[in-house]
């Protein structure tokens, strides 16, 4: 009969508290999981033993107790709470209350408990089932000296991995685990406690919570709680994910039965669900259809952990950069063999760069004479870069009978044919699927374009699955969306000049706010497509970050360059997305910087982008006027804050007449592309007309993009009724503002 055993040991208070301070959640976090395992309807573990505040010996008596004389069918789990030391070797061990360092700084080892010899108990150990949840703080281990060695990780897998074995890690690196002052528990003990006794940890819904459920649960969380931390799953083979921790079954079986007594069994009424964002929280026993690309997550996260790896500053030349994207391929795919094949001026096949091969591999030309010989001369050309798919995979069976898959994703199409081959993927594998051939092929792109950066290639790999796909896994949506607000907040704002042409003189008469990358110094667009392409939760995040960072900057500089006195002071044009405009979130964050005397209403306007349609819903019903709906959103902004509002480039996008003359905007933009036209002027006066017709305040009217090479002078354009113009040709975009310098007013003025 099957014994589930479970041995939970919490270090809150050590001797040397000037070199490991005390941990007060460790111990409620040994209390928390005490309850939820020995509850008989939950976890019904036959036997819990905690350990408090043991010293060294103690706690490798009891670890080596707890291994012993144990069946082959039972399930152990250990559980430990409080410090985890690396040494200068990047070995792991456990603190213990005695736990010290000589005044090197260097760990007493033998204060301390080894991780190995944990690892060497639980090989000798019968049971291969197998649970280990470390809730470790690493980040107090040692001063900043000795960490900086390396990056920080701890290698959990070949310190502690083991087949059938299953290791959940708060975090794999010296990352902080625990939460501030006042709390409980700590974050990741309190959301696997929170999964197992409230029953949300059975993502499956089939009655049970496995390891892989219950670590999967505790990683949404946190990431929702926005908590710097990345809690690692360790296993040697995928039975460890399937380990069962506990039972919702008996718990809800209950609960069912009475919620059906109590259901009226006539006319249904479907209550209304309220929006965040463009996520619907759903109840607590309902859970979306699973979808195809779960199974890709951990690739995922492998070919980018690989990727980490790489050191960008060795590599002199593609080729080397090719070998390190096919390694990681390599590893990732647990394949022997990675390469690129191309076909040369006379119609052949050749080699262009390889991976290194896999240490199983005693006869490396057999791939390549299986593929020349007996794959590639078999499969046509056309299927090979055949559109409806993203990649084609052959079957062969090798002189011992083993069948391995060739999987063959194209990377770039006829006549410059570019072919990744994969070598020795098992037939039974999850990753003979298009979705497969799909990431390899942003994988390989990716990491050229973005020079090997992870976050950015992730970010595309995210990026192109939903655009091929559509519908994501929603841990992958969420994982997008944390790369979208990492890569979000590290922009900055640079203002771009607006012109006034005024009869007697020139003069600056405000500035467009614009998103800058601070690496590259243009705008990231990759933010605005992602914004565009995953929806309003994207965009609000975006416009909302950059109102603040816009206004806060437009205040800085102003301090800066001396015009911060209220005559010197000109209007800021801060870009927004239409559908932001009509979000609760957006309107506060307007109140908070009106609020803060960021800035004041009178110099904010909100240029409204052209990139995306009007809200075409609200809460989820189709609107019957999105225009006239969104018209009263705005005037909401006008009778609270007297905000001023913009169309940006007009005559592009969704910049339509029936927008400008719907909406009556302060001020409207005109595209610079509209100058390239033919009727550019005709264009100009309709632009006048349309927006001074039956208005007692006409729209101010400006020209974008005015350059040295626009086709319409500035005279032309001043004939025109044209009083407000931007672009280089008045000033580059500059992270300062400035007045028109002498030198610039006098050029300015020739031109006309």
């Amino acid at each position: 009969m099957t014994k589930k055993i479970a041995l939970l040991i919490g270090v809150s208070e050590y001797e040397s508290e000037s070199e490991l301070k005390s941990l007060p959640a460790a111990v409620k976090d040994v209390k928390a999981m005490q309850r939820v395992l020995q509850h008989p309807e939950i976890s019904g573990f036959d036997e819990v033993k905690t350990l408090i505040n043991p010293d060294t010996h103690t706690m490798c008596l009891e670890i080596e107790t707890f291994f012993s004389n144990r069946k082959k069918e039972d399930i152990l789990l250990l559980y430990f709470s409080g410090h985890g030391i690396k040494d200068e070797n990047g070995r792991l061990y456990f603190a213990s209350r005695i736990t010290q360092k000589h005044s090197t700084n260097q760990l007493i080892k033998s204060t301390a408990v080894p991780a190995s010899f944990i690892h060497d108990q639980m090989n000798n150990s019968y049971p291969r089932r197998q649970v280990i949840i470390l809730d470790c703080c690493f980040s107090g281990a040692f001063e900043p000296s000795l960490v900086a060695k390396d990056d920080g990780s701890i290698d959990l897998q070949s310190q502690l991995g083991a087949e059938g074995r299953v290791v959940l890690a708060s975090s794999s690196s010296t990352q902080y685990s625990f939460e501030e002052q006042g709390s409980e528990i700590s974050v990741y003990t309190r959301y696997l406690v929170e999964g197992i006794k409230t029953g949300a940890g059975d993502l499956d819904k089939d009655g049970q919570i496995t390891a892989r459920e219950l670590h999967k649960y505790a990683c949404h969380k946190i990431e929702q709680t926005a908590v710097n931390m990345k809690p690692k799953i360790i296993v040697l083979k995928d039975a460890g994910f399937d380990i069962v921790i506990a039972q919702t079954s008996n718990i809800k079986t209950k609960q069912n039965i009475e919620n059906f007594k109590n259901v009226s069994h006539g006319k249904i009424s479907l209550g209304k669900a309220e929006p965040s964002g463009d996520i619907y929280e759903m109840a607590p026993q309902t859970s979306q259809l699973r979808n195809f690309l779960e199974p890709y997550e951990d690739f995922i996260t492998n070919l980018i952990q690989q990727l980490e790896k790489i050191a960008i500053t060795n590599l002199e030349k593609n080729s080397d950069i090719d070998n390190h994207i096919l390694n990681a391929i390599r590893h990732s795919s647990k394949a022997d063999f990675v390469f690129i094949i191309c076909i040369d001026k006379q119609e052949n096949w050749y080699i262009k760069s390889q991976s290194d091969y896999s240490q199983d591999i005693i006869d490396s030309d057999i791939y390549h004479n299986t593929l020349n010989s007996h794959i590639l001369p078999t499969i046509s050309r056309i299927s090979i870069f055949n559109p409806a798919y993203h990649g084609i995979y052959r079957l062969h069976e090798d002189k011992k009978g083993v069948t391995r898959a060739f999987v063959i994703i194209p990377l770039k199409n006829l006549p410059k044919a570019e072919v990744i081959v994969v070598c020795g993927i098992p037939q039974d594998s999850y990753l003979l699927g298009d979705v497969y051939g799909r990431i390899l092929s942003s994988f390989y792109h990716a990491c050229h374009k973005l020079l090997l950066k992870p976050a950015l290639v992730e970010a595309v790999i995210l990026d192109d699955l939903k655009r091929d796909f559509g519908f994501v896994a929603a841990s992958l949506y969420e994982r997008r969306f944390k790369l979208f607000c990492e890569r979000l907040q590290k922009m900055i704002i640079y203002f771009e000049p607006i012109l006034n042409l005024d009869a007697d003189e020139l003069f600056i008469s405000g500035w467009e706010a614009l998103a800058r990358d601070p690496d590259t110094l243009i705008a990231p667009s990759d933010l605005f497509q992602a914004a565009e392409m995953w929806g309003p939760r994207f965009s609000i995040e975006l416009d909302q970050y950059f109102l603040k960072t816009a206004t806060t900057s437009y205040q800085e500089a102003r301090k800066k360059s001396k015009l911060n006195r209220a005559q010197d002071i000109v209007p800021l044009s801060v870009n927004v997305y239409p559908e932001s405009l009509i979000r609760a979130p957006y309107f506060d964050t307007v109140r908070e910087v009106l609020k803060d005397k960021v800035i004041t209403s009178r110099n904010l306007i909100l240029e409204i982008s052209e990139k995306a349609e009007l809200p075409q819903y609200k809460d989820g019903t189709s609107l019957d006027s999105p225009l006239s709906f969104f018209k009263n959103k705005l005037l909401e902004y006008v009778r609270q804050f007297q905000i001023r509002f913009a169309i940006d480039d007009f005559g592009v996008g969704y910049a339509s007449v029936s927008r400008l003359a719907g909406l009556n905007p302060s001020h409207v933009k005109i595209d610079r592309n509209l100058l390239y036209y033919q009727p550019s002027d005709v264009i100009i006066r309709f632009v006048h007309e349309l927006v001074g017709a039956n208005n007692l305040n006409p729209s101010i009217v400006i020209v974008e993009g005015v350059d040295e090479t626009s086709p319409m002078s500035l005279r032309r354009l001043k004939e025109l009724g044209v009083h407000y113009i931007q672009g280089h040709i008045v000033g580059k975009p500059s992270p300062e503002i400035y007045r028109l310098s002498k030198e610039k007013y006098d050029d300015l003025k020739k031109l006309f």
